[in-house]
């Protein structure tokens, strides 16, 4: 067959260090035997960058190929059915079936004559030009070694990349170049179980490395031991509207006050065990609430006092509304102990992140108060009585849980469950289109009696656009 004898020449020519063409010297020694057959099942990197190359991720195929692989004898330790790559020699017209000269399973691989030989009537459906399965390209550019799935701690903000974007409903990140600097803009506050609008605030931050990790083993994914952030948060005003999106989505029933917030926080990596660290968070109101200061109260979610409750203003002149209250999230935290770990180092496919800590939150109930001609609306929270603060009391409201795994294969997936504030929160993102859109899903609920400004069960789902360069 022609692509047989152009596999062969290429291989033997490309490994044995001659160029094509190359006229052989007499003082050359003759090669060993076994490194003749090394060299035929090798193709030289430089030559190889420029072939079609794809990875596999049709389960079907994926499992003869594995298959095919360990009938042969090939060691299991090699082989690695979710890391099968494709190499064709270039094609001269559009259409024309693909010439396969190597096929890799992990680190095991087969070479032209050996895929002839071995695996005919398969290799002509994976060389079908239409490829009527599924794979991954892989571009050009990418350094042609067997695809190794590296390390990362993050899905949204990858360190092994040199820019990178990714945005959703929840969150937008921006790779400021090799400099390790992210910009982040996000709605919500995971880490309080109040995700997407239900917390009312918005935040942007800036992400800036300090401290840079010298462990060879471990920089590729933790480049730095430190981690600094600094932002401003923001009230959100929208969200309130129980017809939005048809209803799909529950009204929002909490605010943050006016005024903004600092956010700050670091990652501290210890340097005798970069996968473990400590993170503490922090966010506080930059401006206390004052019965002084008018606010357009459509702008704010409000929630019904009920019959039950004795409110009353302290001061007799003060018109107050005795039929809603504004909920404001204050002063929040976290402080955690967290363990990153891959359950191989080699192919880091299986990702684990563990945390544990301490969680504080503080929601504060505002009173609404009118002017005399009810033109002109406040809050207050200090004139008036039956007022409730919400902060931890109990353990369960300190204790912060997270889990988090990630699938880094040709099915990239990951899922986190947490509990903190007392409130369970998960988040799932699966893949869509390739390696750069998914779906991604997050969901709370309390695990306590509710309160005025929660939901039972909010669910939200969101595309995920990630690209990486």
């Amino acid at each position: 067959m022609r692509w047989r004898s152009f596999s062969v020449l290429l291989l033997t020519t490309s490994m044995l260090g001659a160029p094509l063409g190359a006229q052989p010297q007499s003082q050359t020694p003759a090669p060993n035997p076994e490194e003749v057959l090394a060299a035929l099942k090798t193709i030289d990197p430089n030559i190889l960058r420029y072939f079609p190359r794809w990875r596999l991720c049709e389960p079907n195929l994926m499992i003869q190929v594995h298959q095919t692989f360990v009938l042969l004898g090939y060691p299991e330790t090699q082989l690695d059915m979710q890391n099968i790559v494709l190499t064709a020699a270039p094609t001269r017209r559009a259409g024309e079936e693909y010439e396969l000269l190597l096929i890799e399973c992990g680190s095991a691989k087969m070479v032209a004559s050996e895929i002839e030989a071995n695996m005919r009537k398969l290799a002509s459906l994976l060389a079908d030009p239409r490829r009527p399965y599924c794979y991954e390209e892989i571009p050009p550019s990418t350094p042609p070694t067997p695809a190794q799935v590296e390390a990362i701690v993050n899905f949204t903000m990858p360190t092994n990349v040199g820019q990178a974007i990714t945005v959703s409903l929840f969150e937008q990140t921006l790779k400021l170049g090799r400099t390790g600097f992210w910009l982040r803009a996000s709605v919500g506050s995971d880490a309080l179980g109040y995700h997407f609008w239900s917390a009312g605030i918005g935040r942007v931050i800036l992400q800036r490395p300090l401290i840079e990790n010298t462990d060879e083993s471990t920089r590729r994914a933790i480049p730095h031991l430190l981690d600094a952030r600094l932002g401003v948060g923001y009230r959100l005003t929208g969200g309130l509207d129980e017809k939005f999106l048809g209803g799909i989505l529950a009204p929002r029933k909490l605010n943050i006050g006016y005024g903004g917030y600092l956010s700050a926080g670091a990652d501290f990596y210890f340097p005798f065990h970069p996968q473990a660290g400590t993170a503490l968070t922090v966010e506080l109101p930059l401006q206390s609430i004052s019965p002084t200061t008018s606010v357009n109260l459509k702008t704010y979610a409000t929630v019904p006092i009920g019959t039950e409750r004795d409110i009353r203003p302290t001061q007799p002149d003060l018109i107050v509304d005795l039929e809603r209250l504004v909920p404001l999230l204050r002063s929040s935290g976290q402080w955690t102990l967290f363990y990153n770990w891959w359950l191989s180092q080699e192919r880091p496919i299986h990702f684990f992140r563990f945390d544990i800590g301490l969680c504080y939150s503080e929601v504060r109930e505002a009173a609404i108060i009118y002017s005399a001609d009810r033109q002109t609306t406040f809050l207050s929270t200090t004139d008036v009585e039956g007022l409730q603060l919400y902060k931890p009391r109990e353990l369960g409201d300190w204790l912060f849980l997270r889990l988090e795994y990630r699938n880094q294969s040709s099915f990239p997936f990951g899922v986190a469950l947490q509990y903190s504030n007392q409130l369970l929160f998960g988040r799932i993102y699966l893949p869509i289109v390739g390696r750069w859109l998914y779906l991604e899903g997050k969901y709370s609920t309390p695990l306590r009696p509710l309160r005025p400004f929660e939901t039972r069960h909010f669910f939200v789902l969101s595309p995920l656009l990630r690209i990486t360069i």
